[in-house]
């Protein structure tokens, strides 16, 4: 195989890897997957609980990457190969899905496959070890037991994966969720400069937005347009709707996700939260800003420059060695003393990538101590600054930005002005 961007992801990994003393790690959520190797399936999609597709990273760089697939999905490695998206891997396990690839392999008197197909589907085949097995379980099992790694320490990132593998072959295992989560928090750079195309996109994406908002504007309309401009992007949205709304915190607020069902004409005096959200290449896009219907009190600027003010003292003080919780609570138990309800203003940072929250905290990394404890910033993370301040009796003020952490500082992927937006 050609020299591959992925590569140095999976240096990463092994090296991790050879800390933890383990003799590999299997993946198989879609995620991980992309992220270690670029496979990606159109069955992804239907968010099976199930994996659809696996993927084998030994310590030892001389045994084999191996990739495990469906045998009807073979042919689809050719086709990310000539779409200029290959994948990362160097020999293939596969095995039977429902009774699609019994289908795949009937005769078909009429089928006639180009030469360059049926050369390029022979390259692959080439790669294939063993038999096509009954089920993705099995194929594993074969795999690792003919890789002589049973008695050996492998992890898993799913757990349930690891438990079959264990009653299967008595394969010896440990949880590997933590360690591919520390592995992805630290980007490569060429994740880095996906990351920062994605910036472009969403400073864009805000200025369309901003650019429907207006008295009497409707707002799942707007929602409409933002969606439509994402996907014309190459951004696809987030689903239900690629943005939040602030106007009325009343008993229809949710406060799970901050949002609100909503569906009348703007009205001067309202507030909008424009969280646009989607993905770009895999990578999450999440940029806040604060916009109010025609001109603000002077009362409320007031208050978007506080939060605005606390927002900018946090982010003086990204950089390597901070601990992202002690950032925090400096800046909480300082200038947030001068709103109307300190106690409202969340700050949280998190490391965000493939996913909006794939911070390198101790599993569950969604639970209070991810936001008590944090962790240590290190070069080369991403990391999304959220800074929410909920004050009812002026309103809302959000804002939101993603970092770049480098050497002695961090810069922004976002440029879109942090300051209130005023509509008509």
């Amino acid at each position: 195989m050609s020299t591959h961007p992925r590569l140095k992801n999976i240096e990463n990994l092994r090296q991790n890897l050879k800390v933890k003393g383990a003799a590999g790690i299997v993946l198989s959520t879609s995620t991980n997957i992309d992220y270690i190797c670029g496979y990606q399936s159109v069955m992804d999609g239907w968010h099976l609980t199930e994996p659809l597709s696996s993927v084998f990273i030994p310590l030892d760089a001389s045994r084999p990457i191996t990739l495990f697939l469906p045998e009807a999905s073979v042919i689809g490695l050719v086709v990310a190969a000539r779409e200029g998206s290959p994948i990362q891997f160097e020999r293939l396990r596969t095995f039977d899905l429902l009774n699609f690839c019994i289908t795949a392999r009937g005769q078909d008197a009429h089928l006639e496959l180009s030469e360059t197909l049926v050369n390029d589907l022979d390259q692959y085949s080439k790669l294939i070890d063993g038999e096509c097995a009954p089920d993705i379980i099995e194929s594993i099992a074969r795999c690792l037991l003919d890789e002589g790694l049973a008695t050996e320490t492998v992890l898993f990132d799913d757990m349930r994966v690891a438990l079959s593998m264990n009653s299967k072959i008595g394969q010896e295992y440990e949880d590997g969720l933590e360690l591919i989560h520390k592995t992805r928090s630290i980007k490569t750079n060429e994740e880095i400069k996906l990351i920062r195309e994605s910036g472009v996109k969403a400073d864009k994406i805000m200025s369309h937005t901003v650019s429907k908002l207006k008295t009497g504007a409707r707002w799942t309309d707007i929602e409409k347009a933002v969606a439509h401009f994402m996907i014309d992007e190459n951004v696809d949205p987030l689903p239900t709707s690629p943005m939040l709304f602030g106007g009325s915190y009343d008993t229809i607020f949710r406060p799970d996700l901050f949002r609100t069902t909503f569906d009348t004409p703007f009205e001067k005096g309202q507030i909008v939260i424009l969280e646009t959200q989607g993905v770009y290449k895999n990578h999450w896009i999440d940029i806040n800003r604060t916009a109010h219907i025609g001109p603000a009190s002077s009362e409320y600027k007031a208050q978007h420059r506080l939060v605005q003010n606390c927002f900018s003292e946090a982010s003086s003080h990204l950089r390597p060695g901070q601990n992202t919780t002690q950032i925090c609570e400096k800046v909480l138990n300082g200038s947030a003393r001068a709103l109307d309800a300190p106690e409202k203003l969340l700050m949280v940072i998190h490391s965000i990538g493939r996913v909006p929250l794939e911070s390198p905290s101790r599993y569950p990394a969604t639970g209070i101590h991810g936001a008590t404890e944090g962790f240590l910033i290190e070069e080369s993370m991403v990391l999304s600054l959220d800074c929410l301040y909920f004050g009812s009796k002026l309103g809302p003020s959000h804002m939101e930005n993603v970092f770049v952490i480098e050497k002695n500082s961090a810069s922004s992927i976002y440029q879109y002005p942090l300051e209130l937006i005023e509509t008509e």
